[in-house]
């Protein structure tokens, strides 16, 4: 039963090649309005000041650099959307779709052959490589179709019925993917050589093809979107097994938590997560676009003007709330709340239960995603009220398990797990096997996420998540070491 209550802090573990979901984000009620999402129509090109999410300024010489926001903010994915994408596939209704799904697999096999990934197991490096490389050529469809709609809109002096917004927005899609990877990697001058040539290769024909049937073009994306899919559902499961296992605690890009609107601690896993869903979506799109004729109306349009409508209100809603903690909470009048500020208002929240200075470091710590030396001298801005209560609230709804955990483990009472009470606990989580030190170096580098050298109370929950991780990365790596020693046997 102890060992059960550990797992379930765990927001994702994996043990003895099983995965197990606890929920990616808050359990219980939720006192926040919805997230707001960034309708696309209602911003342009933006810039907003470089400011840190605690109030730190940053000290710069000369001109104040601005950041640029992207004007097609995208849209947020929920959990239920991120965990229910499945492989699926179209069969071909006619010769056109056959020639486009071959060409797919063509060109599928190719890549793989010429690159070497399917040759060895399966790395990092070959993973972000491939998926910078496909980026660069899954950007051109959409750039090209909507162009050449919005020509013809032109000529004829006709409406487009609702296709352009929707090409030009999976094209930008792609790119940002793109951009989000090669914050990871800096790809060489052969690899740019190799995307300029195929660039140049598949834009012209992709071009030319478009104009003459542009039903095909729309299915052979629709097919190039499947085996995305597929792609990025292995490298999921490479993460969960352990062969990929530095990518799920990895933090994702800044941009890429911008840009899908993710949580602030959000990791590489949840990255290709929100990544899989987007290609998802091309993919039933361009299916659906090769299914219409070339003057029927985009379904979509319909559904984006509800979705925005809803958008408003939401928007409406969460600058209402920020409005109410502020005259609530924000003693001081400065625009956001201080240390003891945010500490009142914590504690509102766990209807009047103390609030530890650990607690509330880290859930400065979260919407940070940063360790800082001193936190008393920080504030909370306003754009950040809302992933402050999310983990807030993710944690109070697992304290009474976590204070079990503590009462076995903290024997000192101090409230937070050293290096050997740390070691107790692990062992605890690993068949009565003490850990080697450095496994318990690496979970508690990990896993402090205030900076403190220790475990405080709302640490406890991605120490077990990691170790979890590193005991599915140590057994999926005995497994590989036994098969190959079966194999030289043989």
């Amino acid at each position: 039963i102890m060992l059960y209550s550990l797992r379930k802090l765990s927001p994702v573990f994996v043990r003895s090649g099983k995965q197990f979901s606890a929920g990616r984000w808050i359990h219980g009620p939720n006192p926040l309005p919805p997230n707001p999402e960034i309708i696309h129509d209602m911003v342009h090109f933006k810039t907003s000041p470089n400011r840190h999410s605690l109030g730190v300024q940053k000290v710069k010489k000369g001109v104040e650099d601005d950041v640029w926001d992207n004007p097609f903010q995208h849209s947020v994915w929920t959990e239920e959307e991120v965990y229910g994408v499945k492989k699926t596939h179209v069969d071909p209704h006619d010769r056109a779709d056959s020639l486009a799904l071959s060409a797919v697999q063509a060109a599928r096999w190719t890549f793989d052959t010429l690159s070497g990934y399917k040759i060895g197991n399966i790395t990092e490096s070959k993973v972000i490589n491939r998926a910078i490389f496909l980026e660069t050529v899954a950007g051109v469809p959409g750039m090209v179709g909507g162009m050449l709609r919005h020509l013809r809109s032109l000529r004829t002096m006709n409406r487009d019925h609702g296709w352009i917004h929707t090409l030009l927005e999976e094209a930008e899609n792609e790119r940002m993917h793109l951009l989000t990877f090669v914050t990871i990697k800096k790809p060489g001058p052969i690899f740019r050589l190799a995307v300029i040539g195929t660039q140049g290769i598949f834009m012209n024909l992709f071009f030319l093809t478009y104009m003459v049937y542009p039903k095909i073009c729309h299915r052979f994306v629709g097919y190039l979107e499947e085996e995305a899919v597929k792609t990025y559902t292995d490298i999921l499961n490479a993460i969960d097994d352990g062969r990929l296992a530095s990518f799920r605690n990895a933090r994702a890009p800044q941009i890429a938590i911008d840009y899908w609107h993710m949580k602030p601690d959000a990791t590489m896993r949840d990255l290709f997560l929100v990544i899989r869903a987007d290609e998802a979506n091309h993919r039933d799109v361009n299916h659906m676009f090769a299914s219409l004729g070339l003057h029927e109306t985009n379904p979509l349009v319909k559904k984006h003007s509800a979705k925005k409508r809803e958008l408003i209100d939401r928007k409406h809603e969460q600058k209402q709330f920020v409005k109410d903690i502020l005259l609530k909470w924000n003693k001081s009048g400065t625009g956001s709340l201080t240390f003891e500020e945010l500490r009142t208002w914590l504690q509102s929240i766990a209807q009047g239960h103390p609030v530890t200075d650990a607690e509330v470091k880290w859930v400065m710590s979260m919407a940070a995603a940063s360790k800082k030396q001193d936190y008393t001298l920080l504030s909370l801005h306003p754009e950040f009220f809302a992933p402050a209560a999310e983990a807030w609230m993710s944690y109070i709804a697992s304290k009474d398990t976590i204070d079990e955990v503590f009462n076995r483990h903290d024997k000192d009472g101090d409230g937070a797990l050293d290096r050997q009470q740390l070691a107790s606990l692990l062992m605890e989580l690993n068949d009565n096997i003490m850990p080697r030190e450095e496994e318990v170096q690496w979970v508690l580098d990990h896993a402090d996420v205030i900076g403190d050298g220790v475990i405080d109370r709302p640490e406890l929950a991605k120490a077990i998540s990691l170790w979890y991780v590193h005991s599915a990365s140590e057994e999926a790596h005995d497994k590989q070491l036994a098969q190959a020693s079966v194999s030289i046997s043989s």
